[in-house]
């Protein structure tokens, strides 16, 4: 006798085919809200380009990092930009120019205070150069070099750039005539000095206030100048 199970067979088949085409249907979905986001993003400008993520971080750089907008161009000719001050011009250490914005600070300020002392005192007090970029300085140094036919000679009258204190923004030089015999009396009480033997008006924050100004060098020569 033939003994037959009367359990029918589990559709096994139907179920997994049903679950793999739910996955398939969830997978699809989510492939299209994320391509719409995206589309979405690129048209509202979400999306930044390269380029304009590198514009973006350019623009945040604080002042004082290594780029500077306001460095004279190395090509041409001289600028106020160089710290030239324009033929027939007089100004004081309080001008809206490089030669003196780019001062030393504290140089800068006791020149002013200076300057306002001599003002009382009837004596005009000007800056005729003061900082200057390695270009000018260069430049200048070359003419004196063609003046005096050496480096020893020339040397003795403009530093080169490499050791020039106007460079650095540490030194003025002043005038007219009767303000550097001025400021050799009263600079002290303010901390500025002649320094070179051989430039009368040539001065640098060489001593503190009321201090006494250390013995002049012969000439730029054996500092800078």
């Amino acid at each position: 006798m033939q003994i037959t199970n009367s359990t029918a067979p589990r559709p096994t088949r139907p179920v997994r085919s049903g679950i793999l085409t739910l996955l398939a249907i969830l997978l699809g979905t989510v492939l299209a809200a994320a391509l719409v986001g995206l589309v979405l993003l690129s048209v509202t400008g979400w999306i930044q380009s390269p380029d304009e993520t590198a514009s973006a971080h350019t623009s945040s750089v604080s002042v004082g990092s290594d780029v500077t907008s306001d460095e004279p161009p190395q090509t041409g000719p001289l600028t106020e930009a160089d710290g030239l001050i324009p033929a027939g011009t007089d100004i004081t250490a309080g001008a809206d120019l490089p030669a003196v914005t780019r001062l030393n600070p504290a140089l800068r300020a006791a020149v002013e205070a200076a300057t306002a002392e001599a003002t009382l005192d009837g004596q005009p007090l000007y800056v005729t150069t003061g900082w200057r970029s390695a270009r000018y300085q260069g430049q200048l140094y070359d003419e004196a070099l063609a003046t005096y036919g050496s480096e020893e000679d020339a040397r003795q009258f403009v530093a080169t750039p490499e050791t020039s204190t106007h460079v650095t923004g540490t030194a003025v030089d002043i005038g007219p005539l009767d303000a550097m015999y001025w400021l050799l009396e009263h600079g002290p009480d303010y901390g500025l000095c002649q320094t070179y033997a051989n430039e009368i008006w040539h001065f640098e924050l060489a001593t503190t206030p009321g201090g006494t100004c250390p013995e002049m060098l012969p000439d730029a020569s054996h500092l800078g100048g």
